[in-house]
């Protein structure tokens, strides 16, 4: 397989109900190295809906971008305009909340391809600095966004019932 047959596109309101599945799908693959706890069940339950999909896809601060192999969705990246980075002195600086592209299709541009439109997404609406959180233990992905030219500027906690779980936070700059 190969990156040639790969589209990048906006999603839109049809797009809601694959998202859904496929955040629930890769956020529990990638979270729940250990298994599955009520707490993770919770949050997926309550977090990725088909609803909360709609809202977000109709926020104009908002852009999300799929990926899709032979008309089905392989992966999305989700672009926040106004999300504040934790990291003092990241002005102008645009976030990419989401970047998941499901197991199967690893290693094959997906992820290259949707951070690439990303980053030319921020640059042409006038952002310097690109930022993203990552799951400390997602040493994959750290790789990833390291070979791509993101830099590690420290750490912020995603909390979840009464636990936080670490995340790096990583810095591009367009």
């Amino acid at each position: 397989m190969n990156d040639e047959s790969i589209t990048i596109s906006f999603a839109g309101a049809g797009d809601a109900s694959n998202l859904t599945v496929l955040k629930q799908h890769v956020w529990i693959e990638t979270y729940a190295t250990e298994g599955i706890r009520n707490e993770f069940s919770e949050y997926l339950l309550n977090n990725f809906t088909i609803d909360n999909e709609i809202t977000a896809l109709n926020n104009v601060r908002r852009k999300t971008l799929i990926a899709s192999k032979n008309n089905h969705l392989i992966g999305c990246a989700v672009v926040v305009f106004d999300a504040e980075c934790p990291v003092q002195g990241s002005n102008s600086s645009a976030e990419i909340s989401v970047l998941y592209v499901l197991e199967r299709f690893t290693g094959i541009g997906a992820g290259k391809k949707l951070l690439s439109h990303a980053i030319r997404l921020m640059q042409e609406e006038g952002y310097g600095n690109a930022w993203l959180t990552v799951y400390h233990k997602n040493t994959r992905a750290i790789g990833f966004y390291r070979h791509f030219g993101f830099t590690d500027a420290g750490k912020t906690y995603f909390s979840m019932q009464e636990n936080q779980y670490e995340n790096r936070i990583m810095t591009y700059l367009i």
